[in-house]
């Protein structure tokens, strides 16, 4: 189950609705002058955070402060974040100050990230008809289940690299009582752990929000050094203009490319690719929201952070790797049913003006009518339609 690390701040709120015209899954709207969060929609993407000018909308993860539970702490960073890095000297500081934050242990996922993209090419690379959708975001997966859940079987079913460390990392003999930390580059990362958002079936405990530690790392940068070494083959995962190109291959990021290319997918007319890499962010995982730098410039530091000590990838069992891919929906109607609510909330859309203008605190008409469907609205709250019979000032 997904749940939103998105909420709402009422006192910085101007209703001045980019946050529900941004929502690509239409998840939000305007309800008793308060913008509503349908969590069985959203999917962590962040547009509506970009879109806000106002920081009506956050996104929050754990707390530092949640350390102090347990007997031993690790901390998983991503390939994004060292990144920012321009030199080896400027990585192993940062690898340096994120252990003084009070963790006992820190691990870099490049080696993982690594290992699943090889996995990724070879299964591809195996498919004998159709191709394969590659996603190292979960919003990737979540937007699919909302709107394209035709899709759902060409998703490739591999785990999180967080997911696969913090599984080996359960398996020491005091794993129950180890704190796993990972720190977070997107909204959408910010989900995949037991806390702040309930979600139990993750091996994580705590998702930290990188911009929210910063401040507490930047006091420790220039403190001292800790010797750390990177996959070059991971550090490209979270890089859409390094990643491996294949004429076969079709790379993408930001959400208006991959909803151009899912709706494509859709109709099978990209089946002349092998393999589509989807990454929601603009420049890939370098570009996460919750991350600081230039990713325009962070994309070129690869060469100066791997240099000639590459780390390998890691060589976990590949049933390690795996995870099913399910849909988190929890819609149980009956195809019946089902067929029955579209009939009736096309006759309702029949009735509204098709202007989508948002006047109404809904995206679009047809989510209004899909809201009058429910009995959650009525037809006199369309205020076009209001203002046209003269009950609209």
């Amino acid at each position: 189950m997904r749940r939103t690390s998105i909420s709402y701040t009422l006192s910085h709120c101007v209703k001045c609705l980019k946050c529900v015209k941004a929502c690509p899954v239409s998840a939000i709207s305007l309800v008793d002058n308060r913008i509503s969060i349908n969590e069985d929609r959203c999917i962590n993407c962040g547009q509506c955070i970009k879109a806000c000018h106002s920081k009506g909308l956050v996104a929050q993860g754990s707390s530092l402060e949640k350390i102090k539970d347990y007997e031993y702490t690790v901390c998983l960073v991503p390939s994004a974040m060292w990144s920012v890095c321009k030199t080896i000297e400027e990585a192993e500081r940062l690898f340096y100050a994120i252990k003084q934050l009070g963790f006992d242990e820190v691990i870099d996922l490049s080696p993982v990230e690594g290992q699943l993209k090889h996995e990724t090419q070879r299964i591809c690379e195996n498919l004998e008809n159709g191709n394969g959708i590659a996603y190292f975001c979960p919003a990737v997966k979540w937007l699919i289940e909302t709107n394209y859940p035709m899709l759902l079987d060409n998703l490739i079913p591999l785990n999180y690299a967080s997911e696969v460390k913090a599984k080996e990392i359960r398996r020491r003999e005091n794993g129950d009582k180890i704190g796993i930390f990972l720190l977070c580059e997107c909204e959408a990362k910010l989900a995949l752990a037991k806390e702040p958002y309930k979600n139990l079936t993750y091996q994580v405990d705590h998702a930290l929000a990188i911009i929210d530690v910063f401040p507490a790392i930047r006091e420790h940068l220039k403190d001292g050094r800790e010797k750390v070494r990177f996959c070059r083959s991971g550090l490209q995962a979270s890089n859409p203009s390094v990643i491996v190109q294949k004429q076969e291959y079709l790379v993408a990021d930001g959400f208006d490319k991959i909803n151009e290319i899912l709706s494509m997918e859709e109709f099978n007319l990209l089946d002349s690719f092998k393999m589509l890499y989807l990454f929601p962010c603009f420049n890939g995982c370098i570009g996460g929201h919750l991350l600081w730098g230039n990713s325009y410039l962070n994309r070129n530091n690869i060469d100066a952070l791997t240099g000639e000590e590459n780390v390998p990838t890691t060589d976990y069992p590949i049933e390690d790797l795996y995870k099913e891919v399910t849909s988190s929906t929890s819609d149980s109607r009956s195809f019946k049913e089902k067929m029955e609510e579209f009939h009736k909330v096309n006759e309702i859309l029949d009735h509204l003006p098709h202007y989508d203008c948002s006047a109404c605190g809904m995206q679009t008409c047809r989510i209004m009518a899909e809201e009058i469907a429910r009995g959650n609205k009525k037809l006199s709250d369309c205020r076009v339609l209001a203002a046209s019979k003269g009950k609209v000032q």
